[in-house]
């Protein structure tokens, strides 16, 4: 049983502690409800843009160097992310520092100088990140298949941005996007880790140092999405033409949004067909056939939509024979009930990531924070593990029926193929052939 307390302040900003014991590190994770789905179309990369800025330079810190100083000069772990639809930022403390780590993401999140020199030249950083994923297949053609489901819809765009967009934000348009997402109704603060009784560290203490840091921001409505509108009928296929040694490609479907009560199937599901190295797809393609280095599924799932796929690098004269090979095992699973003894090792399998993946504080407070922002409410990871346990072989075969359709089946390529080619042609008929 996870302890935990949910506050909510009266500007709307929630905030979750969970004292852990057995740990000296504390953890301090603030989400906020935003990422590249929340962008107009020439804001593209902004919220990207803005998690890399919060680093630049305070009026308390003015340097990006005398952040990481203080940061560093306590051995703390510290990093933020941006998705489509969260950002992120942690500092991770020995706890006795908990009081450095807090003001530190409070002092960047609301007092950051955003100087123009430090925008030029963080322009040219995120430039070069462009650069550096198209030059990477395997990781540009999750932007090739985002595309391919979402089209000129924000989901559609990569994280990052264009080198167009990029390229034109100012100081304006970076306050511009701050205000309207970075409000305390859009975000959690959530604490896990340890005490320090020699500071008064603990719980209540964390609450209420909080909101002396918090507690006050004003409460503004946050912006919200634009939704996705399904209507694909047919398999579709798009090949982005680049001279590599290696076809990489994503091959899944249309699948269930985050919130979906069948989500425990679909992840024992994902276990069973290629999230480990003993699952179905890494045997059949890698170890029995020799098709590919790295073969994986996953899911990619929002708030009102999802995809479900498989991704892989092979030889570029053996692609046609990996993806028929993929679909084949795609038709077994669907036809036919998995055993005992894998839907065991897959159900031990998700227990044992998830309680393992708990032991790190961070890894708590993240559990924490983004069960109540997106499901508002939290399960306890014995409850999670309970949800998987539930899952029959007939669950996973009616959802494998359900989803694993000619109508949702989609295929993104990244190499030395043309969409009108003898390649491409070929590539469609074996979508086509399906069943």
């Amino acid at each position: 049983m996870l302890d935990y307390k949910l506050t909510k302040f009266e500007n709307g900003l929630k905030v979750i502690t969970a004292p852990l014991s057995n740990t000296k590190a504390v953890s301090v994770f603030v989400l906020v409800k935003t990422g590249s789905r929340f962008e107009k179309e020439e804001e593209n990369g902004i919220a990207h843009f803005l998690e890399h800025m919060f680093f630049k330079g305070t009026k308390k810190r003015p340097k990006s160097v005398d952040i990481a100083r203080e940061l560093d000069s306590v051995g703390a772990s510290y990093n933020a992310f941006t998705g489509e639809e969260y950002t992120g930022f942690y500092v991770r403390v020995e706890s006795s520092h908990f009081d450095l780590g807090l003001d530190i993401l409070q002092d960047i999140l609301y007092n950051s100088l955003f100087g123009k020199d430090e925008i030029a030249k963080e322009k040219g950083v995120i430039l070069e990140e462009i650069n550096m994923i198209k030059d990477l297949p395997a990781a540009y053609v999750e932007y090739v298949m985002k595309e391919l489901l979402y089209g000129s819809k924000p989901l559609g765009r990569m994280i990052t941005g264009t080198r167009e967009t990029v390229s034109k934000f100012s100081r304006d348009d970076i306050e511009s996007f701050k205000k309207r997402f970075y409000q305390p109704e859009n975000m959690i603060v959530a604490v896990a880790g340890g005490n320090d009784p020699s500071t008064g560290s603990g719980q209540a203490n964390w609450l209420e140092k909080i909101k002396n840091k918090f507690g006050e921001i004003e409460k503004l409505k946050p912006e919200g999405f634009e939704k996705i509108e399904e209507s694909q009928t047919k398999p579709e296929l798009k090949i982005f033409n680049k001279a590599t040694d290696q076809a990489h490609f994503i091959l899944g479907f249309r699948s269930i949004k985050r919130t979906d009560e069948r989500r425990p199937i679909l992840k024992v599901l994902n276990n069973i067909l290629g999230a480990t190295m003993s699952s179905r797809l890494f045997s059949e393609v890698r170890e029995k056939r020799g098709l590919c280095y790295y073969i994986s599924s996953d899911i990619a799932d929002f708030q009102d939509t999802g995809f479900w796929g498989v991704g892989a690098g092979v030889d570029i004269k053996r692609i046609a024979e990996a993806i028929k090979v993929i679909l084949e095992e795609f038709g077994k699973i669907r036809k036919e009930e998995v055993s005992d003894e894998e839907l065991k090792r897959a159900q031990d399998n998700l227990k044992g990531h998830l309680y393992l993946g708990l032991e790190e504080s961070m890894a708590v407070a993240q559990f924490l924070a983004e069960q109540e922002m997106f499901w508002e409410k939290i399960d306890d990871p014995d409850q999670v593990v309970s949800d998987f346990q539930k899952v029959t072989k007939s669950d996973i075969k009616k959802l494998a029926s359900d989803l694993f359709r000619k109508e949702k089946l989609n295929l993104a390529v990244v190499g030395p193929f043309e969409r009108d080619s003898p390649a491409g042609e070929e590539f469609q008929k074996i979508l086509e052939r399906y069943r």
